[in-house]
């Protein structure tokens, strides 16, 4: 795909980066001390676990995780951080299933239909990638990533009009979203509606000076349509 996803490289379970000023190191031994007196104890394996995550060491995130669940089973939000344990150590299949169980146990899990929606998206099931994003943006609307990653999806596949209606909608929520009126000229571009396509690139070279990209959109639409003056 030409075009990258949102979060094609979460940084942790949350989405987020660390904040801690301890190093990750320390906090792993010192857990790992506390769970050797409280091998049980949910609340300390749930730490472990996401400080395996951040670590990159997956074997043992993954691992922590089947164990909070044999402890705690069917518990959605441990299921969704293993899902996407599996998905960052590449095991998709695993991924999607862990995700389909999270769903199957609170349908107003938001994240889950998002990350099942891009994991499925990357296992080739286009089909399945746009219907878990649209029920997540059933839940949450203005969800920035979902209709992100959405449009991008139907660029890819030719589905136009569906990108330009997925980025109107971004732009009404994020006004001040440089990549979104740069993927709206796409789609227009490729409509063929060309005023409309060099207002957005213009709109996007506007919010970022320096999008190379948006600048030679420009241009060769400039060049195509012999509107030297820009949109009307």
């Amino acid at each position: 795909m030409a075009e990258k996803l949102m979060n094609s490289n979460p940084f942790n379970l949350n989405g987020e980066r660390s904040n801690s000023i301890i190093p990750i190191v320390e906090q792993i031994k010192s857990l790992e001390k506390e769970i050797k007196k409280k091998p049980a104890d949910i609340s300390l394996l749930h730490d472990l676990g996401h400080l395996y995550y951040l670590q990159g060491n997956l074997k043992q995130a993954i691992k922590t995780f089947e164990k909070l669940l044999q402890l705690k089973p069917n518990h959605p939000l441990t299921l969704y951080h293993l899902g996407l344990s599996y998905f960052r150590a590449a095991d998709l299949a695993k991924a999607i299933r862990a995700l389909h169980r999270v769903i199957e146990l609170d349908t107003g899990f938001t994240m889950a239909y998002y990350w099942l929606g891009l994991i499925n998206y990357r296992a080739g099931n286009t089909h399945q990638a746009i219907e878990s994003l649209l029920n997540c943006l059933k839940r949450d609307p203005e969800s920035l990533i979902a209709l992100y990653d959405l449009a991008i999806i139907y660029l890819t596949i030719g589905n136009n009009k569906e990108a330009v209606k997925v980025l109107q909608k971004l732009i009404k929520a994020y006004p001040d979203h440089e990549a979104a009126y740069y993927h709206l000229g796409k789609a227009f571009n490729n409509l063929e509606r060309y005023h409309e396509a060099l207002f957005n690139f213009n709109k996007a070279v506007e919010l970022n000076p320096r999008d190379k990209r948006a600048r030679r959109m420009i241009e060769s639409i400039k060049d195509f349509t012999r509107y030297p003056e820009g949109p009307i």
